[in-house]
């Protein structure tokens, strides 16, 4: 049997479910299975995916038979650690791990299990997640992208993830099963998103700690930068809030950057879950008064459907001079871009903003 393009497992069996020890893999991607020789996988074991785990001692208990080898959650009966597939089929850790989708069947993360992970990028657990082993993340400052499947009733492990991550980062809400209660509401509002199946997509600042020597107390004191800690913290219990987390806009707009807010209004607007008229009109004031950063954005990613979107919905309301002059501009950017489908749909834009009056008198001429 070639396993030269699979994805194998390590795993062992504790009580009836089974643990994930190592994985064989030549791409970065890996889905852990939901069952493995027919038993739930419930756990990571500690260092699961990073580079420093001691091989010696699972590897004898390979060879004792304590632990098995499987893909595709069925038992390889010829794997052995001398067969010449298996041998030439690298351990996946440390730096080749860049994207992980956990099963909805886990519920414990080992210690350090993706310890220096540093070209993680992106990360899909399941809401029933609660127990995530201590130093999960360390070493892991790429990680640009989590997905979370959240429970029927709204809650998840989210935030204990959020707090081990400092990084700016975008996360993903799903519903954990599609046909829940509420599900039909959700696919409604993220008609406008880039993946229908996801319901809400948030942007969330960095923030990092500071140590500050306070000599007349004799103490050292925690000073906490950027706005990414206020974020972090919209939750009710292990629910997340997504009203109190429009009210921080303010706040990121006197502290973060350009590029962050962008992302954080258009992630609102486009997939606009729980959120009151009072904040979306807070985020299209400032989309508008940024428009030409928001339509640049469109025509730099070549998102077609966005423009249109952004067109139809933003810039419409703006007083018929300023769409021209805005559609002026976003021409000639999309000009010097050779899009030419940009080009025209801006064109078509600037000939609807024109009043009829002006409109005529240049067909006179």
């Amino acid at each position: 049997m070639n396993f030269m393009a699979s994805q194998l497992f390590a795993y062992e069996k504790k009580g009836d479910s089974a643990v994930i020890l190592r994985c064989f893999s030549r791409d970065g991607s890996v889905r852990i299975p939901e069952r493995m020789d027919g038993l739930p996988v419930r756990e990571l074991a500690p260092y699961a995916f990073s580079a420093h785990m001691e091989e010696k001692e699972w590897m004898d208990a390979f060879r004792r038979g304590d632990v098995r080898i499987a893909s595709s959650g069925q038992v390889e009966p010829q794997v052995s650690w001398e067969n010449e597939d298996l041998a030439d089929l690298p351990v996946l850790s440390g730096d080749q791990l860049e994207s992980l989708i956990l099963p909805q069947t886990l519920r414990r993360v080992g210690r350090y299990c993706f310890y220096n992970c540093g070209h993680l990028r992106r990360l899909e657990f399941s809401g029933e997640l609660f127990d995530w082993g201590s130093g999960a993340f360390s070493g892991c400052h790429r990680i640009e992208a989590l997905c979370v499947r959240v429970r029927p009733d709204g809650s998840s492990g989210l935030k204990q993830v959020l707090d081990e991550l400092p990084e700016s980062l975008q996360v993903e809400f799903c519903a954990e099963e599609p046909e829940t209660p509420g599900a039909a509401f959700r696919r409604e509002e993220a008609e406008n998103a880039q993946n229908p199946a996801v319901y809400a997509r948030l942007a969330f600042p960095e923030f990092y700690e500071e140590g500050v020597e306070n000599t007349p107390a004799r103490i050292l004191e925690t000073h906490v930068h950027g706005t990414g800690i206020l974020y972090r913290n919209c939750f009710q219990g292990k629910k997340f809030d997504f009203v109190q987390y429009d009210v921080l806009f303010p706040y990121a707009q006197a502290q973060e950057a350009p590029s962050l807010l962008l992302r954080l209004v258009l992630d609102r607007l486009r997939a606009p879950y729980h959120l009151e008229q009072r904040a979306r009109e807070t985020y299209e004031a400032y989309a508008r008064e940024n428009a030409f950063l928001f339509g640049k954005y469109f025509l730099d990613t070549k998102d077609a459907q966005g423009l249109r979107w952004f067109l139809e919905s933003v810039a419409a309301p703006l007083p018929d001079d300023a769409k021209a002059a805005l559609a002026d501009q976003l021409s000639e950017y999309a000009a010097r871009r050779e899009d030419a489908q940009a080009t025209g749909r801006l064109m078509a834009f600037r000939r609807e903003a024109l009043p009829d009056s002006r409109r005529r008198k240049r067909l006179e001429l």
